[in-house]
């Protein structure tokens, strides 16, 4: 009894701590206060003042990050503290896989900072190296904010080999990564892969006319799609 009692009033503690530390960032988010970095808890202040409920203080910043995203949308507040916030998020709690993926969504549209959010999903692949969706929306960064398509083919490739992944939708997506990188024969190769392997027959046509088409050009000597 006397240590369920001391685990119930640790973990309401930790509660009142975590709660107490995200009361502070209140006023900075709605720009009742001064909107510097500098005024919100760092990442190993509020690891510490979790109290080891990181996950909840994840949550629950979250939450208000959330908030904050909708008053930017309303034309209440600016979000150029949203970086911080989602850094601080992934610190707590390394497997919060939504919030990398949103987070980098909304500092690449919202912000305009693409190497801040490649940055992000980069800690998010370090802390989740297996996650297929994680890895795939690496890919579409590259491909789609950051027009590297090299680097959006290699981990469209990873991708496809992932645990659970949706194989022909990163095939697909590499192939054409290949081909807008200059990389016609790599694009070739993958779409020929993709027409042997599958049993979908709307995936093997869509291949066979993809390879019709760089075939094609590869003859007319140019370099890309």
């Amino acid at each position: 009894m006397i240590r369920t009692f001391a685990r119930i009033f640790f973990f309401a503690f930790a509660v009142s701590a975590i709660v107490g530390a995200a009361m502070t960032v209140e006023p900075v988010l709605d720009g009742k206060a001064g909107i510097e970095v500098s005024y919100l808890p760092t990442s190993d202040f509020m690891i510490m003042a979790s109290l080891g409920y990181r996950e909840l203080a994840a949550d629950l910043y979250w939450f208000r990050a959330v908030q904050y995203y909708g008053g930017y949308r309303l034309s209440q507040n600016d979000i150029h503290l949203f970086n911080h916030l989602a850094e601080m998020i992934t610190d707590l709690d390394p497997h919060f896989l939504g919030a990398y993926k949103l987070s980098a969504l909304v500092i690449t549209e919202d912000l305009g900072n693409f190497a801040a959010a490649k940055n992000l999903m980069e800690k998010g692949l370090r802390n989740n190296p297996d996650d297929y969706w994680l890895t795939f929306e690496m890919g579409l960064l590259h491909y789609l904010e950051g027009r590297d398509y090299r680097e959006a083919e290699k981990y469209f490739r990873v991708a496809a080999t992932l645990p659970n992944a949706d194989g022909n939708r990163a095939a697909r997506f590499a192939a054409e990564a290949a081909s807008k990188g200059g990389n016609i024969e790599a694009s070739i190769v993958l779409w020929k892969e993709m027409a042997e392997s599958s049993d979908n027959r709307y995936i093997s046509e869509l291949a066979e006319r993809y390879i019709a088409k760089l075939e094609a050009r590869r003859q007319q000597g140019m370099g890309g799609v």
